[in-house]
């Protein structure tokens, strides 16, 4: 109604908040009891991990300490000797078995149609078949492999350097063979040359570091004497036909007399190796078996001639003459010193002039029936 006032809003509620109630309180004091038991756990458990974690790095390095300290140890404990033995029995029959593959030895033999290898090229130029020495050497190089592993060689001075030596070579022949199957004559003649002087160097090491037995002398010395003389030989066909290829006149002009100069080499040079130590005939029968088919190809191939294949067979003579030679003085030298040796207890035999009887006059002949007289004689 008009001129009467407004009722009176509702009155305002006198609830007051009093806090939470005791129950509420246990709850959060028990939820904040849980939630600190759960960070002791983490806490605790973080705390394991981490002792744990250090525990075993120190063990994983520990270990890994041990590890290293051992293989360092084990390093430092490889002996030289047995680091050579084991390269050689890797290399050697390596590089002999990929010369072999090269030089097509298990298929079409494609380096015997190499221009350097061909028997008509020069006069010094040798059949073919002269290639079948290298399964003999081969061979022999194996059974090198073999000896270096005896008991008593392990630590042979000869064989220190002489492995290195061996290696070398044979790797240097590997690398000859390809050049010579690619036809690159001026490479192969550098490795050749490298090649003949490692070789040299052998000599000189075998020289010097005498073989101790004959079983040591063939399963070392003959092959790599063989190799060295077979290296040295086709040094000059291989010389003569790198020439002959890049067309030297001097050489084509007048063969005859350049094949006799380095025929003249060959028996001066292989002369002087052969006289060394006892007399190296491995060195000599290996040029021998190279100039025995040159003989045969001057006879029966082309170019034909004769005087050459007598040139040749003159040249072999000579060589095994000197070889042969001096091997003869130097046992004759050692038959006496053992003779000296085995007699240097005995004492001297005294000769005086009262030990001989001898007739001062010629005596008269006997007649019928009396006894001829006594013969002089030597009373010892």
């Amino acid at each position: 109604m008009p001129g009467q006032s407004a009722p009176d809003s509702a009155p305002a509620s006198d609830t007051t908040d009093s806090g939470p109630t005791p129950g509420e309180r246990r709850a959060a004091t028990e939820a904040a009891r849980l939630r600190a038991a759960r960070a002791e756990k983490l806490k605790a458990a973080s705390g394991t991990a981490s002792a744990w974690a250090a525990k075993s790095g120190k063990r994983t390095a520990a270990l890994t300490a041990a590890a290293s300290r051992g293989v360092v140890a084990n390093v430092r404990s490889w002996r030289a000797d047995q680091v050579r033995r084991i390269l050689v029995s890797i290399i050697v029959p390596g590089a002999l078995a990929a010369t072999a593959i090269i030089a097509g030895v298990f298929a079409d033999r494609e380096i015997l149609g190499a221009e350097l290898l061909r028997p008509d090229l020069t006069l010094v130029s040798p059949n073919q078949y002269s290639l079948f020495i290298w399964a003999l050497i081969g061979v022999g190089m194996l059974g090198y492999v073999v000896h270096q592993w005896l008991p008593r060689q392990a630590h042979s001075p000869r064989h220190r350097g002489l492995g290195w030596i061996v290696m070398a070579a044979l790797l240097l022949n590997l690398a000859l063979t390809w050049l010579i199957r690619d036809e690159l004559h001026t490479e192969s003649l550098v490795v050749h040359g490298l090649l003949l002087l490692l070789l040299l160097v052998s000599l000189r090491w075998l020289n010097r570091w005498s073989a101790f037995s004959s079983l040591e002398g063939a399963l070392v010395d003959v092959p790599l004497g063989l190799f060295l003389g077979w290296t040295g030989f086709t040094a000059l066909t291989h010389t003569a036909a790198v020439l002959s290829l890049n067309g030297f006149s001097w050489l084509t002009g007048d063969e005859f007399v350049w094949a006799l100069i380095g025929l003249g080499i060959i028996v001066l040079v292989g002369g002087v190796v052969c006289s060394l130590d006892r007399g190296r005939m491995a060195v000599a029968l290996a040029a021998v078996w190279g100039m025995g088919w040159i003989i045969v190809e001057r006879l029966l191939g082309q170019p034909q001639s004769l005087l050459m294949a007598g040139a040749t067979a003159l040249a072999a003579f000579l060589l095994l003459i000197t070889a042969g030679s001096r091997r003869h003085r130097v046992d004759h030298s050692y038959r006496r010193e053992l003779r000296r040796r085995q007699t240097s207890h005995l004492p001297p035999i005294e000769l005086d002039d009262e030990d001989y009887e001898y007739y001062e006059e010629e005596p008269e002949p006997f007649e019928d029936g009396e006894d001829p007289p006594p013969r002089p004689r030597r009373v010892l």
